[in-house]
């Protein structure tokens, strides 16, 4: 049987490391490297027990289809953000649920652009509804939600619970956690 969803496989790359660890003005040595390899053989064995699970909730979610058969993701020790979409990213953190958490944002990130005409009626419509707020946060309304209920099926209250407290000390997307968690019905309903 063919594998429907997308293997993540996590890679490290010597000089965007040391580029991101620059732009932070962090030190960077060659020992960091070695962190990174050994922190990557950890995420990965976590990661592979739910990347199926993950994609399929996505897929079902977004309603959009991956498009690739693997997607790698940089694992570095320094950036101004815990992920980035593209080329996918993620910093270093000793929580590693917190870890697999980013990493559902940014691929659900990846899918929603897989339809970038679809994403821009739901983004008229999450403008219409919520006229005052940024680019940023109105992006950020509907990628929190799927990333919610991504958590909501796969893991247990305390996980969800734990993620979410975290999550929302995070700058930039603290008002979309929040418009999230507080009108998530409404959201349903336009998402449908």
């Amino acid at each position: 049987m063919k594998n429907l969803y997308p293997k993540i496989k996590f890679v490290y790359s010597f000089p965007y490391d040391r580029l991101l660890s620059e732009y932070e003005n962090k030190a960077f040595g060659e020992e960091q490297a070695d962190e990174i390899e050994k922190y990557i053989k950890k995420i990965q064995s976590q990661w592979n027990k739910i990347n199926d699970s993950v994609c399929q909730a996505l897929e079902e979610i977004i309603k959009n289809k991956w498009q690739n058969k693997e997607i790698k993701c940089y694992v570095v020790k320094y950036c101004k953000y815990t992920g980035i979409s593209s080329p996918l990213t993620i910093k270093l953190d000793v929580d590693l649920d917190f870890v697999l958490a980013t990493l559902i944002h940014e691929l659900a990130h990846i899918l929603v652009c897989h339809n970038i005409k679809k994403y821009k009626k739901i983004e008229r419509e999450l403008k219409l509804k919520f006229p005052k707020e940024k680019q940023r946060i109105i992006l950020h309304i509907y990628i929190n939600f799927i990333e919610l209920q991504v958590l909501k099926k796969l893991f247990n209250k305390n996980f969800v619970n734990k993620i979410l407290k975290k999550e929302q000390t995070l700058k930039g997307i603290k008002k979309a956690w929040e418009i999230v968690l507080n009108k998530e019905d409404l959201l349903k309903k336009i998402f449908k």
